[in-house]
């Protein structure tokens, strides 16, 4: 598969892996790496020998968030949302494989996928509003996972939890040791694999559409806007 300079994508068999490879900045995601998830989510999704997704993080990290030294200027792009909405509508199934820091931007990268597997280490928090953002994927999908009040106390508080905690409020499908989540995660794509893959498909477009809120992103538009605005005041 095309080499990358912020992601790593290999198959295994009919699963199509991407891998944040920034591993000294624990996988921080900047505008590039989400432009290449992009366009390697594009190429897996017109490849018709990969069934499922899966999205993991070299290191000792699944992502710790934004990358706050990202060039100011690429912030507009950043926020544009493109890369996410992309991820949530993906016909192929996707599977986060999350460990170690899972943080703002890249929980709710993890929260856009279908399933969540998760080793015992990983640290989770919706961290957006304690540095002056929002959460894509928590507007559209959390209240929905986990309930609105639930929701509501996550992203206000900003707290951080373990991985137990997420598989105890539904966030996370499975909790496993850290040697063992490649392995389930890729055990649990070939389960899905095995059936008729336009089953899947359409199975995933009813599922997802009760999730679909223009509200929601009407709301987000309008609160970057102010504050994009309110930063460019500083």
């Amino acid at each position: 598969m095309k080499p990358y300079n912020t992601i790593l994508t290999e198959r295994h068999g009919t699963s199509g892996v991407i891998t944040l490879n920034r591993p000294k900045k624990l996988n921080a995601i900047n505008l590039e790496m989400k432009n290449e998830i992009s366009e390697a989510l594009s190429d897996m999704e017109a490849d018709d020998e990969i069934s499922v997704v899966i999205m993991t993080g070299a290191g000792t990290a699944f992502s710790s968030g934004h990358d706050n030294s990202d060039a100011p200027e690429n912030i507009s792009e950043f926020v544009s949302l493109k890369e996410e909405d992309l991820l949530f509508t993906l016909d192929k199934p996707t599977i986060a494989a999350i460990h170690g820091y899972t943080l703002g931007d890249a929980l709710q990268q993890a929260l856009l996928c279908d399933i969540i597997i998760a080793s015992e280490n990983t640290t989770m928090g919706f961290i957006g509003p304690k540095v002056g953002g929002l959460c894509y994927g928590s507007f559209t999908v959390l209240p929905a996972v986990v309930g609105r009040h639930q929701a509501n106390e996550l992203l206000f508080t900003c707290e951080q939890f373990t991985a137990k905690e997420g598989y105890r409020i539904g966030l996370v499908n499975k909790v496993v040791p850290q040697e063992e989540l490649m392995p389930a995660s890729l055990d649990m794509a070939n389960k899905i694999a095995r059936w008729p893959q336009a089953s899947i498909k359409f199975t995933k477009r009813a599922m997802r559409m009760a999730l679909s809120n223009e509200m929601h992103k009407g709301a987000l538009s309008e609160g970057w806007r102010a504050i994009l605005g309110a930063m460019a005041n500083e």
